[in-house]
């Protein structure tokens, strides 16, 4: 994933002793779990991309980082499969990797004209963005704009996907951006539209969900969460889980400095109060 700006008020946040068992539930380039073995942590690490977890391990047969390909849903069952709890703290980086965008191939970003309309970071899902975008009624298209994405114009993008793939099925990037620009020339609408549909291709609401449930359940008395996320459904999402989780919800970080995209990232922290 992304080196994140956050990452060192990420880990500080952990307070991270030595010896102790943390969960870098998304490990992509590895920084976070670098950054937890240095201060002394033990450090069992997740990744879904399958690609990536194939190639990072071969970088780590001399580290005593455990990654393994699983998807932090499933965070309460693998850390039990793996004798792994409980743990003082687990980390939860929601952004994609600049190298998922740039050499995936999946049409994660509207600058890729050419790619397909992909966006599985796990090949096993079933249903593409393409599957969505060309089967989905104007209905569930606009509510999966709007629900993922917050996005003003949704009901009319969803009508004008509709009414373009009546002629031709909507298959690449380059294809969808056509119809989305008959409606806007707006930049953050497309890129809020590829957000909704990535988010429904992964399921990544419903996985966050099961995701932080699981995280209290394997968690030491007075551990700790830290989520880093990228978009305020994303962000309210989880302050609602926590609430309903009676977490002790911190005072956020805001990202101040690097690209565009990071310093929309906010970074919370939530406590199991013991």
């Amino acid at each position: 994933m992304h080196t994140s700006v956050l990452l060192q008020q990420a880990v500080d946040a952990l307070d991270v002793r030595l010896g102790r068992k943390y969960i870098d539930s998304t490990y992509g380039e590895g920084g976070h779990s670098e950054e937890i073995l240095k201060r002394g942590g033990q450090v069992l690490a997740f990744d879904w991309d399958e690609k990536n977890v194939t190639e990072k391990n071969l970088l780590l047969k001399k580290s005593s980082i455990q990654l393994i390909m699983a998807n932090y849903a499933d965070i309460e069952k693998k850390a039990h499969e793996y004798n792994f709890y409980p743990v003082d703290g687990i980390l939860f980086d929601l952004g994609l990797s600049m190298n998922q965008i740039a050499m995936s191939g999946r049409g994660f970003s509207y600058e890729r004209p050419d790619e397909p309309l992909d966006m599985r970071i796990n090949s096993e899902l079933n249903s593409t963005a393409a599957d969505i975008i060309n089967s989905y009624t104007e209905e569930s298209l606009y509510e999966t704009f709007s629900k993922n994405a917050e996005e003003v114009g949704s009901r009319t993008i969803a009508h004008a996907i509709v009414s373009a793939r009546r002629l031709k099925k909507i298959l690449t990037v380059s294809d969808l951006l056509k119809v989305i620009e008959h409606v806007s020339k707006n930049k953050q609408t497309r890129a809020r539209i590829f957000q909704a549909l990535r988010i429904e291709v992964n399921h990544e609401f419903e996985n966050i969900k099961r995701a932080i449930e699981g995280s209290k359940n394997i968690l030491a008395n007075d551990g700790k969460i830290v989520t880093i996320s990228f978009h305020q459904s994303e962000d309210r999402l989880i302050k609602q889980i926590a609430r309903k989780l009676n977490l002790h919800i911190l005072k956020p970080v805001k990202a101040k400095h690097g690209k565009k995209f990071e310093r929309s990232a906010t970074l919370r922290v939530f406590r199991k109060n013991i």
